[in-house]
């Protein structure tokens, strides 16, 4: 049975295991790879886990908050860390020599989301006090005080010019707004339920946006008052979305334990993605737009090419990880007595 399974999948696998490795935390809730896949941040309850993945060593072990960790964020050159926590603090660490660089205080609740801008000179923090802070990196300066959300946010995105936000929550609706002032550019309001997620593309004035109303709906940013695209055929509410690099395709994931992809020239559905034996929470195109790294509660990682054929199947692991690249993956240990492995899109390791 074993033999019959591998034989469905080209011998030449898109993703191999880079490395294996023991970790001083079994189970982290949250966690971040570097774009370059050779750092692991991850969280041990108040701590923060630095990590390199070519040796699997821990390189530094950071003691920051009193309660458990519940945001991580990596600058774009990899040597600061945005982390927030449930004890309401933020703070910007630097990662060469441990040191943090500014305390970003503020929030009362627990801290829910946020990340840098694309250009570092930003970080924007989202807490159950159902307000968004936008920050200045370099000074720690508090910039917006944001609090148009009636309920608390769930989900934050910048544009790929960092000056713009999208976010949403559990309303029907998401806002778009000036990071810079926090002034609102328009609503995009046309879901008959709660949002789970909204995001900028890569480039263009498109972004997208997955509710409870089991759709996901493309935008254009010139025209806001209506959708461009209603993306349907869940029978569950989207939990993640993503677009290509090359802005042909969007892919999504929902808690009907498949994922779809979409043209995203006219909104067309492509095919859907199978054999998942849960909620599929995390998709990723890779850098060349041809991969869809897809995974699944329950231990399941599956890669899709840009048509939805099945070339990889990762099964018995731990929970998922996938950086924004999409060229690593991090599989937790699915045990207390096994261990995280690092796969690596074949084409960066050949």
């Amino acid at each position: 049975m074993e033999l019959e399974e591998r034989n469905r999948f080209s011998r030449n696998l898109p993703y191999l295991v880079g490395n294996v490795f023991k970790m001083l935390y079994e189970f982290p809730t949250s966690a971040v790879i570097s774009d370059d896949g050779q750092k692991i941040l991850y969280e041990n309850n108040e701590k923060l886990i630095y990590l390199d993945t070519d040796s699997g060593k821990t390189i530094r072990n950071f003691p920051l908050f009193t309660k458990f960790i519940s945001l991580i964020d990596l600058n774009k050159t990899n040597d600061q860390v945005l982390v927030g926590s449930a004890d309401s603090n933020v703070k910007i660490v630097n990662l060469k020599n441990g040191k943090c660089l500014n305390n970003l205080d503020g929030h009362q609740g627990l801290i829910l989301c946020g990340g840098f801008n694309p250009q570092s000179t930003l970080a924007s923090t989202a807490s159950q006090d159902m307000r968004i802070r936008i920050w200045d990196v370099e000074s720690g300066k508090l910039n917006v005080n944001f609090n148009e959300h009636q309920q608390t946010p769930n989900y934050i995105s910048f544009n790929v010019e960092g000056d713009k936000i999208i976010s949403c929550s559990y309303e029907n609706n998401a806002l778009i707004w000036n990071a810079a002032d926090g002034q609102l550019i328009c609503k995009l309001a046309s879901h008959t339920s709660g949002l789970e997620v909204a995001k900028f593309a890569p480039s263009g004035y498109l972004c997208a946006t997955g509710s409870h109303d089991n759709t996901a709906q493309i935008w254009d940013l010139r025209n806001p008052a209506t959708p461009l695209f209603k993306l349907e055929g869940h029978s569950s509410f989207i939990k993640e979305l993503a677009f290509n690099k090359q802005m042909t395709r969007i892919v999504t994931g929902s808690n009907d334990n498949t994922g779809r992809i979409y043209d995203l020239s006219d909104g067309k559905f492509i095919e859907s993605l199978t054999d998942f034996p849960g909620q599929v929470y995390a998709v990723s195109f890779n850098q060349s737009g041809d991969k869809i790294i897809a995974a699944s509660n329950y231990k399941t990682v599956q890669i899709f090419d840009n048509e939805g054929k099945c070339l990889q199947q990762i099964k018995d692991e731990g929970n998922v990880y996938i950086n924004s690249k999409g060229n690593t993956i991090l599989t937790m240990p699915k045990s207390i007595d096994s261990q995280a492995k690092i796969w690596r899109e074949a084409r960066i390791i050949n």
